[in-house]
C-alpha cells in the first residue's frame, strides 16, 4: 500500500457514510463464514460490478441452501465504493473490521486494487470479479490476491491465433486504445501471438479514449501501401464503439477483431449494419451458448433475478464464489494460507467459467477457452469455443520493458 493510500484510510475512516447491505441465512452468528464485497454499485464501474454481484449472491444462496460451506452458513456484506479508489480503501477496511474471511473487489485493477491491498495487508484472500490486468495478483498486489477473469493478454492472443488459423488471415493492422491497462495488455498479447503464428503486422497506431475523433488515425490506415487482411482493435466501452462508428463511416470495411471489453449487444445500435466484427467473450446470452454449464447458470440467473443478465461479465461473480468455496472445501478451512495453497494448485479445475488454473506466480487465467462471437444482424452470435496454444510468460503478462 502506498503512503498516500495509508493516509487516505486514516483520513476517510469515519468521515464517509457508505451504503452497506448485509445478507445471510436466518441465523447470523459468530460461526458464520463471512464474505465482504468492496465493489462499485454506483459510478461507471457499477456496469461491470452489479451483475457479477448478483451472480455471486446467487452462488452463496445455492451453497447455503445445500447446507452451507464446511457445514456453516455464509453471511455477506457489501459496501459501495462508488467507483472511487479512496472509498475502496475505506470499504475494505470496514469489511476487515467486520471479520470478513475474503474480500471480493471490483472487476478492474485501477478501481479494485486499493481494496485488494487492504485485504493483502490484513492477510485476507482478495478476488477481483474481472480484473484482466495480471498485476491483480502476486507481483502487483500480493500472494493472497487473485482475479477470476482471463488476462488481457490472453484476449489478444486468442484473437491472433483465431485470425491466423481459423480465418486464414496473414496481415494485420493494430489500433491500440491507451486509456486502460487492460487494453494495452490485450494489444501486447496480440503482437506476441501474431508474430509467433507467423503473421505480418503491416502497421500500428494509437488513440486515447478522451479523443473525440480518430480521423488522423483513419487517414494513416487508409494511406497504407498494402491493405491488411484485418484490423485488430484493443479497446473498451465507451470509446471503442465510437471508434468503430468512425471507421465504418469512413468506409473502412476491413474485418475488425477486438477484445473482451467490446462484447455486449447494447452498443451495436450505434453502428447500424455492423458486420465482420469479432470478439472473444465469456458466454453467449441472447443466443444458446454451446456449453451446458453456462446454459445452467443463465437459467438459474433468470429464475433468481427475473431477467437474463445484460453483460457477459455477470458469470464471473458466480465463478468467484465457486472457486473460493472449492478451495475452502479442499483446505477444510477458511484460513488464508490454507485456501491460497489450494488455489495455487488448481490445474484445469472444472469451474462454470471454464477450466481454471493458478500457480504460485500467476493468479489470473492465461489459457482458459473463450467463446468467439461475431456480429450478425445486429447481435453478437457464437461462432465456437477457441483455446489459445501460445501461453504468455510472466514477462509478457507484466509487460516487462514496455
Amino acid at each position: 500500500m502506498t503512503k498516500r493510500w495509508k493516509s487516505s484510510v486514516t483520513a476517510f475512516l469515519g468521515m464517509t457514510a457508505l451504503a452497506m447491505t448485509t445478507g445471510a441465512a436466518t441465523a447470523q452468528d459468530e460461526e458464520s463464514i463471512k464474505i465482504g464485497f468492496a465493489i462499485a454499485l454506483s459510478g461507471w464501474m457499477a456496469a461491470y460490478d452489479e451483475e457479477p454481484y448478483n451472480a455471486a449472491r446467487q452462488k452463496i444462496e445455492e451453497i447455503n441452501a445445500a447446507g452451507g460451506l464446511l457445514g456453516r452458513q455464509i453471511e455477506y456484506q457489501v459496501i459501495d465504493t462508488k467507483t472511487e479508489p479512496t472509498l475502496a480503501i475505506n470499504s475494505a477496511s470496514s469489511l476487515v473490521d467486520w471479520g470478513a474471511d475474503i474480500i471480493v473487489v471490483s472487476g478492474d485493477y485501477d478501481t479494485g486494487s486499493p481494496a485488494a491491498f487492504v485485504a493483502q495487508n490484513a492477510q485476507k484472500v482478495a478476488i477481483s470479479f474481472g480484473a484482466s490486468d495480471p498485476k491483480m495478483g502476486v507481483q502487483g498486489v500480493g500472494p493472497n490476491v487473485f482475479s477470476a477473469h482471463t488476462a488481457g493478454q490472453a484476449a489478444g492472443i486468442v484473437m491472433a491465433e483465431y485470425a491466423f488459423k481459423e480465418l486464414d488471415y496473414k496481415t494485420a493492422y493494430m489500433l491500440e486504445d491507451l486509456t486502460m491497462e487492460a487494453t494495452k495488455s490485450s494489444c501486447a498479447g496480440f503482437v506476441a501471438a501474431w508474430e509467433n503464428a507467423g503473421g505480418t503486422l503491416v502497421g500500428r497506431d494509437t488513440f486515447q479514449g478522451k479523443d473525440p475523433s480518430i480521423a488522423v488515425q483513419i487517414t494513416r490506415l487508409k494511406s497504407l501501401a498494402e491493405t491488411p487482411d484485418f484490423l485488430f482493435m484493443c479497446s473498451s466501452l465507451p470509446q471503442g464503439p465510437i471508434a468503430v462508428r468512425q471507421l465504418r463511416a469512413a468506409a473502412v470495411d476491413l474485418p475488425v477483431l477486438s477484445d473482451t471489453g467490446m462484447s455486449g449487444n447494447f452498443w451495436l445500435s450505434s453502428v447500424p449494419g455492423l458486420k465482420d466484427f469479432y470478439v472473444p467473450t465469456l458466454m453467449a446470452i441472447d443466443e444458446e451458448d454451446p456449453r451446458e454449464e453456462i446454459r445452467n447458470f443463465l437459467s438459474a440467473y433468470q429464475e433468481r433475478w427475473g431477467q437474463t443478465p445484460s453483460t457477459e461479465f455477470s458469470v464471473l461473480g458466480y465463478c468467484t464464489i465457486e472457486q473460493w468455496s472449492r478451495a475452502v472445501e479442499l483446505a477444510g478451512s477458511v484460513e488464508t494460507d490454507a485456501v491460497v495453497e489450494q488455489m495455487n494448485q488448481f490445474k484445469d479445475e472444472p469451474i462454470t467459467c471454464g477450466p481454471t488454473s493458478y500457480t504460485d506466480e500467476v493468479h489470473i487465467q492465461v489459457s482458459r477457452p473463450q467463446l468467439i462471437t461475431r456480429v450478425e444482424d445486429g447481435a453478437f452470435r457464437p461462432v465456437g469455443v477457441f483455446q489459445n496454444e501460445f501461453v504468455p510468460d510472466l514477462g509478457l503478462l507484466l509487460r516487462t520493458g514496455q
